[in-house]
């Protein structure tokens, strides 16, 4: 089955936004870790903005980046939102809060806690009644949710990927170790653009399928392998630097996802 990308967003330690990622990813500039950026809540009004969790601003931001460079608007375009954890800066607020002997709930914090929350917050942000998905699929949440939207493209012929994932706080940060935080978003979409374009070209198989890959740049892999999210990276980087490649996410139990990347010139 074929999918073209119309444009990606991404939002990490060095790599701010895609056009700077995409230079980097490229090899025409040096990978320099780092605190990443504060991410953009565009479109939210001030009263919406001050409740905005963390988790949903680094899905707007790279989603938002992904629909300007497509051109796209947003209202009619349906999201898919994977995330291998959720908020979990929220979920140990709410415990610590039962565990309090005087249990005081915040009803803001409990709002944002269910894990489609970042998806609640695209929808307002940018005015869309599309269809929304929000899934989680621990450290393959990337694949899942790049298997999904692919399938979305079958009744739809468009699709907003967005995964995010932050690091835990508190007690959490023992037992799910994600050290930095990180997003990326692709607009994919079944009829092709105009222009160069990459085109995936995907299957769903057993695991016998090609193993992921790591990034021959060590501070790169560090990252890749740190958050979920950034299990996208080798995908990144074969659009960045407009390579033919062939990336497999594997998963544990029920097989792997393989898509090869190749690049269209203007018709």
């Amino acid at each position: 089955m074929i999918a073209y990308i119309a444009g990606w967003g991404v939002l990490g330690p060095g790599l701010p936004d895609a056009e700077t990622a995409g230079a980097i990813l490229a090899a025409e500039g040096a990978y320099r870790d780092g605190v990443a950026r504060a991410p953009i809540a565009a479109g939210l009004s001030p009263n919406e903005a001050r409740r905005c969790p963390a988790t949903a601003r680094y899905a707007l931001d790279v989603g938002q980046q992904a629909l300007r460079a497509a051109g796209w608007d947003p209202g009619e375009v349906p999201t898919v939102l994977a995330s291998g954890s959720g908020d979990l800066e929220i979920s140990d607020k709410n415990c610590r809060s039962l565990a309090q002997a005087a249990i005081a709930l915040s009803p803001t914090l409990f709002h944002n806690s269910v894990h489609n929350a970042a998806g609640g917050y695209w929808g307002i942000a940018t005015g869309s009644r599309a269809a929304t998905i929000s899934l989680s699929a621990y450290d393959e949440s990337f694949a899942a949710g790049l298997l999904e939207a692919l399938m979305t493209l079958g009744t739809a012929r468009r699709c907003l990927l967005i995964a995010y994932d932050l690091p835990a706080p508190g007690a959490l940060a023992a037992v799910r170790k994600v050290p930095v935080p990180f997003a990326a978003a692709l607009a994919l979409t079944s009829e092709r653009p105009a222009g160069p374009v990459a085109r995936l070209s995907w299957r769903w198989g057993p695991q016998d399928l090609e193993a992921e890959a790591p990034m021959a740049e060590p501070a790169l892999e560090a990252l890749r392998a740190a958050n979920p999210a950034a299990r996208s990276l080798p995908l990144l980087q074969a659009l960045s630097a407009r390579q033919p490649r062939t990336v497999s996410w594997t998963y544990p139990a029920d097989g792997a996802l393989r898509v090869a990347v190749a690049f269209e010139e203007s018709r």
